[in-house]
């Protein structure tokens, strides 16, 4: 089994509160490898305040958008596809998006959303980009596997 996390440091002194752990298994019998995507919470998140801070709603948009992002923090789903992943409707997505968008942790915010426009400046999608307070990482911003 190879796991993305095995490289990473284990222990108290860890700085991340979230991260996301990509393991890939080969099944001998079916001769094929399967890939499974975890997402960790430390016990840093409770002990930075941000568990105490933020709102349970809040929250599980945040790691919900957590499961979407790339190495970088960004992430491209859908209204749709957030609303599926939480079982609502697309309105509430959004209202749950423009929350957590407002929401400051240390004074700083959790999430940016930038809309990007398509042809003829008409409304593509949005990009959404999990800031770095959070802490939460699949790697580390200079792209390798859990280098603290």
């Amino acid at each position: 089994m190879e796991t993305a996390a095995s490289a990473t440091k284990a222990g108290p002194d860890r700085k991340a509160l979230v991260t996301i752990q990509i393991e890939k298994e080969f099944d001998v019998f079916a001769k094929k490898w399967d890939e499974r995507i975890f997402v960790k919470l430390y016990v840093a998140a409770r002990t930075s305040g941000l568990l105490a801070q933020v709102s349970d709603r809040d929250w599980k948009t945040l790691c919900t958008l957590a499961t979407f992002m790339d190495k970088d923090g960004k992430c491209y789903p859908s209204q749709a596809e957030i609303a599926r992943a939480l079982n609502i409707n697309r309105g509430t997505a959004n209202e749950r998006i423009q929350s957590l968008a407002q929401f400051r942790f240390k004074g700083q915010p959790v999430l940016l959303v930038e809309r990007t426009k398509g042809n003829r400046s008409r409304f593509e999608h949005n990009r959404y980009t999990i800031l770095p307070i959070t802490q939460l990482k699949i790697f580390d911003r200079d792209g390798e596997v859990g280098k603290d």
